[in-house]
């Protein structure tokens, strides 16, 4: 399972490299956010970890959306045919030998399944320190933010 995962993240960069529009660009990285979350709430058994990695990264991707629309020309988004058939084509593939070797899949899946396996948490008192300083990090980078947008120094473009 963890196999296939990594393959479509592979498959995400390459096809990342292709695009040339912002708006591609974003939906490529949101869909490999959603890929490395779901690998990370798989090897972690909190999925704790993986809805702050969404929450973050996808507003961190529409503040970026949000600064290319107001800058970049209205282009057209034009997806490559050769492309979208070659990446469907090679998933295509892939899940067939997935399937073909489910079977040894489903006796790592039961193993992994055991709560002895477990190795970390994230809320552990290992892990507090990096926890509260990215906490501090975000509340200082949201008060630097605001005090560097004031109402004469506001967007780029106003809105209609």
């Amino acid at each position: 399972m963890l196999e296939m995962y990594i393959t479509m993240m592979v498959i995400m960069s390459f096809m990342f490299m292709n695009m040339m529009t912002p708006l591609s660009m974003m939906m490529v990285l949101i869909l490999q956010t959603l890929l490395i979350s779901v690998i990370s709430s798989t090897m972690i058994s909190s999925f704790w970890y993986s809805y702050l990695m969404i929450l973050i990264m996808v507003s961190g991707l529409l503040i970026l959306f949000m600064y290319m629309a107001s800058i970049a020309s209205n282009e057209k988004f034009h997806m490559s045919n050769k492309l979208f058939i070659y990446m469907i084509l090679l998933m295509i593939l892939y899940l067939n030998y997935y399937m073909k070797t489910k079977e040894l899949h489903e006796k790592k899946i039961k193993v992994m399944d055991n709560q002895e396996m477990i190795m970390s948490k994230l809320f552990n008192y290992k892990f507090i320190s990096p926890t509260i300083l990215m906490i501090m990090w975000l509340f200082m980078m949201m008060i630097i933010i605001s005090f560097l947008i004031t109402s004469n120094e506001g967007p780029m473009r106003k809105s209609n």
